[in-house]
């Protein structure tokens, strides 16, 4: 795939929304309705270190499926301002190759694609939690996990919940009022990616959820409009991992101490504040600057 399959280029991000994109498309959207949504849901306007890697993504995407728009075209063009590029600012070696080869992907995406991807026939999945929703998810025979709703979306045949996890485990019931004492998870290592780092929250799409839905009933509701924001965290999940996920790390603690940069409860997820959020911010910063070299070195 060319400078597509480079750390310089493509990371977690730019994967992450081709994935995205490849759903909105096989779903029936059009390329200027799938590019209109994920600029409203990822808005890259507002986010000077991932407005490359989003509209990479997008561009891929509009790429890939025979239509990319002048629109996207002048926003990936734009990516290559120094102003979008503040996470590789401070590596003078890394900075100079980031722009070379947006440089030769903007001019790649520039030539039609030979043979566009083509449609696939979807079946209708909907979401199935709401925004507000508190669940408990089985992780083991003897185990479940409480975790928080935060959004849900459905088009006309797909649907997909983000869903934030908490540290509370429970054997057999639980009520709200204990989940609201609880903390929330932290994931100093996940999966075949020993370089993540963060709060455990994803999307997960009802396809890949409906398969094993049954381990996870609804504890209750809480009304909120908003919600700390934590990171990128997982933005794509996979819902079959969960249970894999979370045993890698309570291994991982059982010799090892976290890295986590503050701890966060519940109750200071379940609104905004900025004190909180920077340092988040900042955290997040250095996790991405790490994975880049990491990548890179190799």
């Amino acid at each position: 795939m060319g400078t597509w399959g480079t750390g310089i280029l493509h990371n977690d991000t730019t994967a992450d929304i081709w994935v995205e994109f490849k759903e909105l498309y096989n779903n029936g959207l059009s390329l200027r309705d799938i590019r209109v949504k994920l600029e409203k849901d990822h808005r890259p306007q507002d986010d000077t270190e991932y407005y490359g890697e989003i509209w990479t993504g997008i561009a891929y995407g509009q790429w890939m499926c025979g239509g990319l728009e002048l629109y996207t075209l002048k926003k990936l063009k734009a990516s290559t301002q120094l102003k979008w590029l503040t996470s590789w600012a401070d590596d003078k070696k890394l900075l100079p190759k980031r722009i070379k080869v947006l440089a030769e992907f903007i001019d790649k995406v520039q030539r039609p694609r030979p043979n566009p991807l083509k449609r696939k026939t979807i079946v209708v999945r909907h979401s199935f939690f709401k925004k507000g929703d508190v669940i408990g998810i089985r992780i083991n025979s003897k185990y479940f996990i409480a975790a928080i709703v935060t959004s849900h979306f459905d088009s006309k045949s797909t649907g997909q919940n983000t869903i934030t996890f908490t540290d509370h485990f429970f054997s057999d019931q639980t009520t709200l009022k204990e989940v609201l004492k609880s903390n929330i998870f932290y994931l100093d290592i996940g999966g075949s990616n020993k370089y993540y780092r963060g709060f455990y929250r994803a999307i997960f799409s009802a396809r890949n959820m409906v398969k094993q839905i049954a381990k996870a009933f609804l504890i209750g509701k809480i009304d909120t409009n908003e919600f700390l924001w934590l990171g990128i965290g997982i933005p794509i999940g996979d819902w079959t991992k969960i249970e894999n996920l979370i045993e890698e790390q309570l291994n991982f603690l059982k010799k090892n101490k976290t890295d986590r940069p503050i701890n966060v409860s519940v109750s200071q997820f379940l609104k905004r504040n900025d004190e909180l959020e920077h340092i988040l911010i900042e955290w997040d910063k250095k996790i991405f600057r790490e994975k880049l070299q990491a990548q890179n070195a190799k």
